[in-house]
């Protein structure tokens, strides 16, 4: 049994480069053991460029993630530390320069993809020694694209917006009359931008506003959290965690509570 713990926190980008950054985040785990974890990390419906460094095993690497509405199972070691950026679905396509639909997770190993935001980066990680000197770095390599507000798409920005205050519970048709769009129109914008459908980021996002839930509220039952979150009964808040991340609420519940959490961007 691994005795290691893992520690998860965010930070909201400043207000220049929020139409580009949704978030920051961190991810440590920390111990002595040699022994893997087992680790499951779940769909948030969002492309991060992220950094993965380990002193011990002296490994450092870029990575950028695919689109998966699944959970992706890995295994995280003592001393294993990330450092990520959370692109905005609303300029996906305008910082990556592709499909957001079409890219798959990988190492950025001697890769000519996306040198465009990578160049020089590893370097400069490789000896960041905190998370708020990572974000630095981070923050001036997005302003280096030189991408302004007016050159993403404004209505799904708006509509992000709107999905992330009402953690994913409103209808799409509703979305679309709020930022004055056709359900047609936000649904092929949204997709060109966030290689998502509205519906499926919104998704995503109500099964990470319940994990913040858990995080927040540990004590409250799963009926009155179904209510909370906007679900029409807690079988299909049961039903939405099977779908998403392959556990039963408890389960799900489980797994959070393994992890420390810093602050986290509602």
């Amino acid at each position: 049994m691994s005795n290691a713990s893992m520690f998860y926190r965010e930070i909201a980008p400043p207000p220049e480069i929020s139409h580009l950054v949704l978030s920051f985040w961190e991810f440590l785990t920390r111990g002595e053991t040699a022994e893997p974890i087992d680790h499951e990390v779940f769909p948030d419906g969002c492309i991060s460029l992220f950094y993965y460094g380990n002193e011990n095993a002296d490994v450092n690497l870029l990575f950028v993630n695919n689109l998966s509405l699944e959970t992706v199972r890995i295994k995280v070691f003592a001393n294993d530390v990330y450092w990520g950026m959370r692109f905005s679905p609303a300029a996906c396509a305008k910082i990556l320069r592709v499909n957001p639909s079409e890219i798959q997770s990988q190492p950025l190993i001697e890769s000519k993809n996306f040198l465009h935001i990578t160049d020089g980066l590893l370097e400069k990680l490789i000896y960041c020694r905190d998370f708020e000197k990572a974000i630095k770095i981070y923050e001036m390599q997005i302003n280096s694209l030189q991408i302004t507000r007016a050159e993403t798409d404004e209505k799904i920005a708006e509509a992000v917006k709107i999905i992330e205050e009402n953690r994913g519970e409103m209808r799409v048709s509703e979305i679309a009359e709020a930022v004055h769009l056709s359900t047609r129109q936000l649904e092929r914008r949204f997709k060109k931008s966030a290689g998502l459908s509205p519906k499926q980021y919104a998704r995503a996002r109500r099964i990470r506003a319940t994990a913040i839930s858990l995080v927040e509220k540990s004590e409250m039952n799963w009926a009155s959290r179904a209510a909370e979150m906007g679900f029409a009964d807690q079988a299909h808040l049961t039903h939405e965690f099977s779908m998403l991340t392959g556990r039963s609420p408890n389960s799900f519940a489980e797994k959070v509570k393994r992890i420390e959490h810093g602050e986290l961007i509602k």
